[in-house]
């Protein structure tokens, strides 16, 4: 997400704000078409071309690591959160802009100062969105991190996610057992960790609703 959000809303922001129509033309349906790409097509791009970067740019033995789950995560949530941020930032009215523009604000101020802040309940749906895509993705991460199931120490070591080590293990677990509930542990925890970030998200654009 720290990935994701920054470059998603900024792309938001030019898409609505500042792209001439062609590149509008180019840039919209190539992030909408990217929404629908299969997550094993990402992950193989992770084994086939983000990995091998990572390996040669940073000298280590492999680029399968946190390091290529997270880039490649980043590139699946940015869809949805630029489509997300840039309804919201078109859906502000043009009348908040007008004033801002006859108070001497320029156009680079008035995004910054005007229409994102009173955009941000919808981007944070955006953010939130993407951020439930990045939890719930299972099988790039179980193709491009290692799947080493010990506590890694960098981004640059392999890991195992929750939703990769469900995937792996509950199908070749003996049931009633330790492992076998430790499995569904980890699906209960992944759905806490989910309502948690809506209810969370929920009451921050609620707070800003109201100051706007």
């Amino acid at each position: 997400m720290l990935i994701a959000v920054p470059l998603g809303i900024g792309t938001a922001a030019y898409l609505a704000e500042a792209a001439p129509p062609k590149v509008y033309r180019i840039v919209k349906p190539a992030v909408e078409l990217f929404a629908g790409v299969p997550s094993v097509a990402v992950g193989f791009i992770g084994i086939t071309v983000v990995g091998p970067t990572i390996a040669r740019v940073f000298g280590l033995g492999n680029g399968f690591n946190a390091l290529n789950g997270s880039l490649l995560l980043a590139m699946m949530a940015l869809p949805t959160i630029i489509t997300v941020a840039e309804e919201a930032i078109r859906a502000v009215p043009k009348t908040f802009r007008e004033a801002s523009y006859a108070l001497g604000a320029s156009r680079p101020v008035t995004l910054w100062r005007v229409t994102l802040p009173a955009a941000m309940s919808g981007i944070l749906a955006a953010v939130m969105l993407g951020l439930g895509r990045a939890i719930g993705e299972t099988m790039t991460v179980l193709m491009a991190t290692g799947n080493a199931s010990a506590f890694p120490g960098s981004f640059f070591d392999p890991v195992r996610t929750m939703t990769a080590a469900i995937a792996i293990e509950l199908g070749e677990t003996a049931q009633d057992t330790t492992h076998y509930f430790a499995l569904f542990a980890v699906g209960a925890v992944l759905f806490v960790l989910s309502l948690t970030v809506n209810i969370l998200s929920e009451k921050i654009a609620r707070r800003f609703r109201y100051k706007i």
